[in-house]
């Protein structure tokens, strides 16, 4: 597996004030250096956005969000997005509360996961519900040591809930789930002929399954896809632009040949 899912390609016009997603992790370990180094190595900051620089968050790094409880804006998959980090269940509650807007991914370990998840599903369900098609996200990843001994908690929230014990197969999920909120961002917006911005979704959809295939994923179909969805979207902005232009000629033209008045 790579050492890192992070690229230094951040798009020179993403709004950098508003990313959509929230990784939200929580754990009583993330503070030790001997733990979940792939995991760790996944994230990447930069002080200032306008420098293609980024560099892993290291362990200080971590230490610091856990005490602090502020967002960072970090890069993921070569896509920005916040990340909090936190040992406090308490404390990483109230994030909810304050972020809800956001599209979050929520990391924990099972033994914490056991007591917080329960109520973030009673209180917080539509963080984890698609507003449009009212489907639910399973983008709720618990990870720990032993599935079974987690099962039977987990059982009532299926829908919302994933368990790994394997920081690579959470990270190809990941970067699949965060890919698949833009493809499906994409061609809602393409829907209602937000040609520039779908575009811009599709690539940001691609860059993220394309890492997941450099971390083990298979997702040549939906790469495809997107190929053929690119096409066509160009192709409309395209013709869209040609017809503008037109339209803005025979303007031209028609003022060209109006007579004065006398």
């Amino acid at each position: 597996m790579a050492d890192t899912l992070s690229e230094p390609l951040i798009p020179e016009d993403y709004d950098y004030k508003t990313p959509d997603h929230l990784i939200i992790w929580l754990d009583a370990y993330i503070g030790d250096p001997e733990r979940y180094h792939h995991l760790k190595k996944s994230f990447s900051s930069n002080i200032d956005p306008r420098n293609q620089t980024w560099t892993m968050l290291n362990d200080r790094d971590y230490d610091n969000l856990t005490r602090t409880h502020e967002a960072m804006p970090v890069s993921f998959g070569g896509i920005l997005c916040l990340l909090l980090a936190f040992t406090d269940p308490n404390a990483c509650y109230a994030a909810f509360e304050k972020y809800k807007d956001k599209r979050i991914l929520f990391i924990t370990s099972g033994s914490l996961g056991e007591h917080i998840v329960p109520s973030i599903i009673a209180n917080f369900r539509e963080v984890f519900t698609d507003p449009i098609g009212n489907e639910p996200y399973s983008t709720i990843y618990i990870f720990c040591g032993n599935i079974a001994y987690h099962k039977n908690w987990a059982i009532p929230y299926v829908e919302y809930i994933l368990m790994f014990d394997h920081e690579a197969e959470l990270l190809t999920r990941m970067t699949c789930d965060m890919a698949k909120f833009y493809f499906t961002k994409a061609g809602r917006l393409n829907a209602h002929g937000d040609l520039e911005n779908a575009l811009r979704f599709y690539g940001w959809s691609k860059r993220l399954y394309l890492q997941n295939e450099k971390i083990g994923g298979s997702c040549r179909s939906r790469i495809n896809e997107i190929d053929e969805m690119t096409a066509i979207v160009e192709q409309a902005l395209r013709s869209r632009r040609v017809s503008a232009n037109h339209d803005a000629q025979n303007s031209d033209d028609d003022e060209k040949g109006c007579e004065p008045c006398t």
